[in-house]
């Protein structure tokens, strides 16, 4: 069996721009079937077939972050758009938002010549994943309302994916903050971050495809800390459910991105081990609505 060369391709739902090529490290992309059986009484003993009643149309994308190459991605799965010099000049700020932001996908397996076109779709979930010594990993789930497996892209243009070299947590992550001052007395050996945005689905007499509607956003993650008298007094907050301020920067030096979260909730268990076990805290985080009316800000400053 030879290996087919496939391409992920990505613009705004309906748009006759070039098409973006994604760079990825794997795709779960597909349109799924749901069936539903004949349950007809035969005297022979014999079962009548069955019929397609629903087509599923998404799946995951897997990647390595990098400077601007994800920004569509990461404002779908807010619900935004990013605002140009917020809170300042020459930064430019993503919240939480309403908007029903929905692109196209293409998929192409470039040897065969067949391409699906994947329609609708929403960034249901986001997740990015930081261990120390690892690269800086992302993965977006994706959930589409419509698609075309007979799709044509002879007409079509696409861009080059970007080319940066992907972001590690060794290199990439600084000035990590924890209640507005930089950590102290601690080591955070990986940190995750999930945006997951409730989208219930229904389906429509007369339809082969689902809808989607979005709901609650929840933003939740994982803090593992390395046991420390610091660690611990932070797990202490778990049992008098104090909540905790975060935020940490992502760059390359020239290129940043800061995540902060205004208010987070921790829960955890006390370290445990065997012989020469390295102890931590690992924390599980949930994001609530701040004193600013806000539970992520994801601030961008680009070099032109």
């Amino acid at each position: 069996m030879a290996i087919e060369r496939v391409r992920i391709a990505i613009r705004p739902k309906g748009s006759t721009d070039p098409w973006t090529t994604i760079r990825r490290t794997n795709d779960a992309l597909t349109v799924g079937t749901e069936t539903q059986r004949s349950d007809n009484v035969r005297s022979d003993r014999l079962r009548d077939g069955q019929k397609v009643t629903g087509l599923t149309v998404g799946g995951t994308v897997s990647f390595e972050m990098t400077t601007a190459e994800y920004d569509d991605i990461l404002a779908a799965a807010l619900c935004s758009t990013w605002l140009t010099d917020t809170p300042t000049a020459g930064t430019d700020e993503l919240r939480v938002g309403t908007a029903d932001i929905q692109h196209d996908v293409l998929k192409s397996y470039l040897d065969s010549d067949r391409h699906v076109l994947m329609s609708g779709m929403y960034v249901s979930q986001l997740q990015l994943t930081m261990s120390a010594g690892q690269k800086i990993t992302g993965q977006a789930t994706f959930m589409g309302e419509s698609h075309d497996d007979e799709y044509d892209p002879s007409g079509d243009t696409f861009n080059d994916p970007a080319d940066p070299i992907f972001f590690d947590s060794s290199n990439n992550l600084s000035s990590l903050m924890i209640d507005g001052s930089a950590i102290s007395g601690m080591c955070i050996t990986g940190m995750s971050l999930a945006i997951a945005n409730g989208f219930q689905s229904d389906q429509c007499v007369g339809s082969l495809h689902q809808k989607h509607h979005k709901g609650s956003v929840d933003i939740t993650g994982q803090k593992t800390i390395r046991m420390s008298a610091a660690a611990l007094d932070l797990w202490k907050q778990t049992l008098t459910n104090t909540p905790i301020s975060s935020s940490f920067t992502m760059g390359d030096g020239s290129n940043s991105y800061v995540f902060s979260l205004g208010k987070e909730y921790l829960s955890g268990d006390l370290p445990s081990g065997g012989l020469d076990q390295i102890l931590s805290v690992q924390l599980d985080t949930t994001a609530a609505v701040d004193d600013l009316g806000s539970m992520i800000s994801i601030e961008r400053t680009l070099t032109p």
